[in-house]
């Protein structure tokens, strides 16, 4: 299911199970005023919360689904984690009137009635809390909605509760003073703790804070798995607008790659990095091309040593390879390597490059799939042997010019 289907999913059932609840806040409200137990007002009110907080998910997740424009060029994807923290807000609120009623209660006697009702109400609670709780928790999942997440939090919290409203009913028939107040006390405590969670958590993707790790390394092992293109990552930073996730990463790029493998590298990167979670929205990646600090070139010589050494001019008369560092255009180091008996043949003799992670070579007349594999997959640059260089000095001081 994609994104945007996903978002109507969640509306439809934030619709339902708001138009449910209103009708159980409803009897839920006749029971606390038949009755005159304050805690049957307290859960009334609690559910009164529930209804706000759906609400402002609905809307949220509606206004989510607008395309960007001229004044929002970036969408409205925070719509919806603005309306969870207004409707958290009104959490807090609401859990310390609750507070303040079981307070003034402790020194009543309790004088409630019709108490079957209370019991009947507070049963269908349970059975409707159980069934809402699944309903928008995978909601949550499939649209990835925090406040659809915390409304079914809050109804898991309500199953407890109800269970605890229970237990003050019957204290109330009974007249035990000080328990259906202290249930109430422990309710309004409950819907204070999710009020205060959640803000801070509004709060928090508002100021673009992160926090799925998880995620993060995916993303990291995509970038650096196996390939030579990207040398490192500067940063990676995320983070998250109402339902969707936005992302981008500083990598530094191979110097010697090629731009069609580079082209390609980062768009299949791109593409993996997208299918990891059907909520990302966007992630862009920012490529940083650094001059390479030293650069090992592999000069093929058919005779002599050192830099005096001839250049080789086929891959026939090549008997050794002479390698030289270069770093702020000075000879810092070079050695020679002969080649091995077979070493002219086509894999040992890549792999006789790569080992000694050279970064570019004199064409010597090796074969096309040397010279594509080197260029392709290794992105080792193949310089072309010019007549009129004789020996080593003279091939790396006119590569020098160049890089």
């Amino acid at each position: 299911m994609s994104g945007s289907r996903n978002l109507i999913y969640g509306e439809r059932v934030a619709k339902k199970s708001l138009l449910s609840l209103i009708a159980l806040t409803i009897l839920k409200g006749v029971a606390a005023l038949s009755t005159g137990m304050v805690v049957l007002l307290a859960d009334t009110l609690s559910s009164v919360t529930d209804i706000i907080s759906l609400f402002a998910s609905y809307v949220g997740l509606k206004l989510s689904r607008k395309s960007a424009n001229k004044k929002f060029e970036y969408g409205y994807y925070k719509v919806e984690t603005f309306a969870s923290l207004l409707v958290s807000l009104l959490i807090i609120y609401f859990g310390y009137e609750v507070f303040g009623e079981a307070v003034e209660s402790l020194a009543t006697i309790p004088t409630g009635k019709f108490h079957s009702l209370g019991f009947m109400t507070t049963a269908v609670s349970i059975v409707f809390s159980i069934r809402l709780a699944r309903s928008l928790a995978d909601a949550a999942r499939k649209t990835n909605s925090m406040s659809l997440m915390n409304n079914a939090v809050d109804k898991k919290l309500d199953i407890i509760a109800s269970f605890a409203v229970l237990a003050s009913i019957l204290s109330n028939l009974y007249q035990i003073q000080y328990v259906e107040s202290v249930i109430s006390m422990i309710m309004s405590v409950m819907i204070l703790k999710v009020g205060v969670e959640s803000t801070k958590e509004s709060l928090f993707f508002l100021l673009d804070y992160w926090d799925n790790p998880k995620l993060l390394r995916k993303i990291r092992k995509i970038i650096l798995k196996e390939t030579d293109v990207v040398l490192g990552i500067k940063k990676i930073r995320m983070r998250r607008a109402g339902t969707f996730i936005f992302g981008e990463a500083f990598i530094e790029i191979n110097p010697f790659a090629d731009s069609v493998d580079l082209r390609e590298e980062l768009d299949l990167m791109n593409k993996k990095i997208m299918e990891l979670n059907p909520y990302i929205k966007d992630f862009t990646l920012y490529s940083h091309i650094t001059r390479a600090k030293r650069i090992r070139i592999g000069v093929p010589i058919s005779e002599g040593y050192g830099l005096k050494a001839k250049v080789a001019k086929s891959l026939k008369t090549t008997k050794a390879y002479e390698f030289v560092d270069i770093k702020g255009n000075k000879i810092v180091k070079k050695y020679r390597k002969g080649l091995k008996t077979g070493g002219k043949d086509i894999e040992q003799l890549i792999e006789f490059l790569k080992k000694e992670k050279v970064q570019i070579i004199i064409d010597n007349g090796i074969n096309s799939l040397v010279y594509y594999n080197l260029r392709r997959f290794h992105h080792i640059q193949v310089y072309p042997n010019f007549s009129n260089v004789k020996n080593v000095e003279d091939a790396v001081k006119l590569m020098m010019i160049d890089i």
